[in-house]
């Protein structure tokens, strides 16, 4: 999943649209994507990206980790706002408003970003992932084994390796630092 943020006031100019708010979004969607590959902004002018993050494969786990909820389908969010939102969540930028949850940017306005930041400030990470550590292992979200092995042969998770919480942390202090410009954020899960 790549993050990226954006003025809030640009997307907002973006956003607005005679035709209403999925018109707006199609445009949205339009103008991110046809952004430079490498430069980060629009040249008319209209939006510029500010930073991009990328969880990788970590994505799922973090979805299942801060939820409590697997993702079953890819189809459709599961689990309550701000929570949902860190990952998941959003409104998808097409005409429809529909579409799977794979390769279909979601945007979040600054009111949902302060939500998500909010939301991610208030948890204990290690006592988190302490908590859902067997929960995930259980439901083995998407690339969750895999990154390293013992010697016995046995796969490390995310978690035994620090992925999840260096993803969280990655994660977290993004939020914050859109929160406190202001900005919109869009997602996109690939």
């Amino acid at each position: 999943m790549s993050l990226s943020r954006y003025d809030g006031g640009e997307v907002a100019a973006v956003l607005d649209h005679p035709h209403g708010l999925r018109a707006g979004l199609r445009r949205l969607w339009d103008v991110w994507d046809d952004l430079p590959i490498g430069l980060g902004y629009d040249p008319s002018g209209s939006l510029r990206k500010l930073e991009e993050v990328d969880t990788h494969r970590a994505w799922d786990a973090l979805h299942v980790l801060v939820t409590g909820h697997p993702n079953e389908d890819y189809e459709n969010v599961s689990g309550d706002p701000p929570a949902c939102d860190v990952v998941m969540g959003g409104l998808v930028m097409n005409e429809t408003g529909e579409g799977s949850l794979m390769h279909v940017p979601r945007l979040l306005r600054p009111d949902r970003v302060r939500a998500v930041d909010g939301f991610l400030r208030g948890m204990d990470r290690d006592a988190l992932i302490r908590e859902r550590h067997a929960y995930l292992k259980e439901i083995q979200p998407y690339s969750f084994e895999g990154w390293g092995r013992l010697l016995s042969g046995e796969a490390w998770d995310m978690v035994e390796h620090g992925v999840l919480a260096k993803v969280f942390d990655t994660v977290r202090e993004f939020y914050a630092r859109a929160t406190a410009g202001g900005n919109a954020v869009i997602k996109e899960i690939g």
